[in-house]
């Protein structure tokens, strides 16, 4: 990788901004199918089975692919690699768009899909590869934001997109995107500095896979992304069928909730730069999340309470991600070892994605009521808390 490279500290800022604006771009091609998955249904008579499949497809991928992608990355190369994920989103979506198919629909979103999983390596590789050490925690922070930040777009764009272009519409855009963020990477991260070699390191997936503490950072950053999927998959059913709020309502709580998500990345990247130990920061999230839980789901609560906590508890809802990739940054023994270990964390993150809201699905159908998705957040935020406290504040992790 380019890590030789002297990078001052406006570069490294340019690179960490278009690295964030990369992966945002790549959440939008997956969140875009939340909003526009009424249309999809009517548009290719899809079951809700079919539908699931496109929903999961970004899942499956990084469940089986996420440590070989990362394995592979040193010798690729880390600007290769984000080019070839901008490339595979925009191109995926015009597979969408061409096809009367189920079939190359649902490949569209696994070559978009596979782009998401080599920018969730690549970025915060290259984010950790370009600042430096006194610096990182910030640029983690920033970077931690980019998957709020593209579903934060996709919300406020499909309102105003999909009723005049249909789903098509949001295609488009992404599109457009994809080809915007391509052409700024091309031009401001550095080259790679060697050609690229498709060549599995044992030595490397040996130690990656014998380093326990990834599994702990996984299992946790499993359960931030629970929360943020509740929020996304849940909150608009729940919103809109069961308090009788207007659909522009939820979206527009969504969207806020998105946006002040960035902001607390921001400020979890700023705390860690500070002193503040990333163990800490992964209780406060999961001491705030049950008290959230609690006055979303909880009968006899204002709407106005309800949203307001959702909104406030953006703010601690996103402390994670910024501890977790300082935290592996930390584990690794050398720098080359970095898109491997985020590559392994991202594959039990994708479990926890695939079953958390599965599971919190059946169960508020089956005891109907929707206090049983806050029994379950509130549940997985003590297991969270007991191993922050034990398994990631060990051997130095969390100072």
């Amino acid at each position: 990788m380019s890590s030789n490279l002297i990078i001052s500290p406006v570069q490294s800022w340019i690179i960490t901004i278009t690295t964030v604006f990369c992966g945002a771009v790549c959440g939008v091609h997956i969140a875009k199918l939340g909003p526009s998955m009424s249309a999809i249904i009517s548009d290719f008579s899809l079951t809700l089975t079919e539908g699931g499949v496109l929903a999961s497809t970004f899942t499956l991928l990084t469940i089986f692919i996420g440590m070989f992608v990362g394995n592979l990355m040193p010798r690729i190369g880390i600007k290769r690699l984000i080019c070839t994920a901008m490339c595979l989103s925009a191109g995926g979506g015009l597979v969408a768009l061409v096809s009367s198919q189920v079939g190359l629909l649902i490949l569209g979103r696994a070559l978009e899909g596979l782009g998401l999983v080599i920018m969730m390596i690549a970025g915060p590789t290259a984010v950790s590869m370009f600042s430096s050490d006194a610096s990182r925690a910030k640029h983690t922070g920033a970077w931690a934001a980019f998957m709020p930040f593209g579903t934060a777009i996709s919300f406020i764009l499909a309102p105003a997109i999909i009723p005049e272009y249909s789903w098509q519409g949001l295609w488009w855009i992404s599109i457009l995107f994809s080809l915007i963020c391509l052409f700024a990477a091309w031009l401001w991260i550095p080259n790679d500095l060697h050609g690229p070699v498709f060549k599995i390191e044992i030595s490397t997936l040996k130690r990656t896979l014998r380093t326990t503490h990834l599994y702990w950072i996984g299992g946790v950053f499993a359960t931030h992304s629970l929360v943020f999927h509740v929020v996304l998959q849940f909150i608009p059913i729940y919103g809109t069928k069961a308090l009788g709020v207007s659909f522009s309502s939820v979206s527009l709580t969504i969207a806020g909730f998105c946006i002040l998500n960035i902001f607390g990345n921001f400020i979890s990247g700023v705390a860690i730069h500070r002193g503040i130990e990333p163990y800490r920061l992964m209780s406060i999230q999961f001491f705030a999340v049950p008290l959230m839980a609690l006055l979303v789901f909880a009968p006899n609560i204002p709407d106005s309470i309800r949203f307001t906590a959702i909104l406030v508890g953006a703010f601690f809802t996103s402390l994670t991600p910024s501890a977790a990739f300082t935290l592996i940054a930390r584990i690794a023994s050398q720098k080359s070892d970095i898109p491997a270990f985020n590559g392994l964390m991202l594959q039990v993150q994708g479990a926890g994605i695939l079953f958390g809201p599965s599971v919190t699905g059946w169960a508020v159908e089956y005891f109907d009521s929707w206090m049983a998705a806050g029994v379950i957040l509130t549940t997985a935020s003590i297991l969270v808390i007991i191993i922050a406290n034990t398994k990631l504040k060990l051997n130095g992790l969390g100072s």
